[in-house]
Parts: C-alpha cells; structure tokens; sequence
C-alpha cells in the first residue's frame, strides 16, 4: 500500500483529509514543515500531500527540501488562499507537481493521488530501464 504524508497546521484539515483516504493508503501526519522532516528522516514515503500557508516554514519551503532531500518523494501543495504567484512559482520551479484548492473536491483528490503515485512508478521504472541499458551499452 503506498504511503502518504498529510502536513497541515489545522488538525480539522488532517481529520479530513485522513477520513478521506485511510482505506486506500498508508497514511502518517504532520502538523509542522519540522516535524515532517523529522518523519521523513526515518519513514519511506510515496507522496507528500502539504497546506501552503503554515508557521515557521510554509509548503513550499517544505516541498524544496523534500525535493533536494527525497526526490522521488511526490509533492502535492493544498492552498486556501488565492497566492497565484506563489502557486504558480511552485510549479515553475518543479517543487510541487499539482496545486490543490481548499476546499477540495474528493473524487479529484483521489484521481490526483492515483495520478501523481502512478507518474512517480512510471518515472521510477524509466530510472530503472535507463540505467539497465546503460550498463548494456557499456557493455558492447
């Protein structure tokens, strides 16, 4: 089952959000940018579902250190507020893949998770495949 990590400062949004998905994933919570470092230090995890606007360090700043740190690591921003620049700032840059607005509708928000763990499998196995005939090429 491919696990999820929900990172939000509002624990009614972690309740909602864990409501909503806890049959189909592994889900683990975070109500901090630090704490979820600190989880994904130690926990593998497929995706990163993470609240913009939050204390301390906001999603975007958390979503460039999972970049830089766990690349593979899916990353999906939640934003409640109307910050088209730093939205559109987060893709430009590659450190989210997908903004979602709060409120969320949840037949989208499963389609998007379905979506973005099937991109990170399929650009895992091109991984795979490139570095395989790579070692062939070498080899010839």
């Amino acid at each position: 089952m491919n696990h999820i990590l929900l990172v939000d400062d509002e624990p009614e949004v972690l309740n909602a959000l864990t409501r909503i998905l806890r049959k189909d994933y592994t889900l683990t919570t975070a109500n901090s940018a630090a704490q979820a470092l600190e989880i994904l230090s130690t926990i593998k995890c497929d995706l990163i579902i993470s609240d913009i606007r939050m204390p301390q360090m906001d999603g975007i700043e958390l979503l460039a250190q999972i970049k830089l740190d766990y690349p593979s690591v899916g990353r999906v921003l939640l934003s409640g507020y109307a910050d088209m620049d730093q939205c559109q700032m987060a893709i430009s840059d590659n450190i989210a893949k997908i903004i979602l607005a709060k409120p969320w509708d949840n037949f989208e928000l499963k389609n998007i998770i379905n979506l973005m763990i099937e991109y990170n499998q399929l650009k895992q196995a091109n991984q795979t495949l490139q570095l395989k005939l790579d070692q062939f090429r070498s080899m010839s």
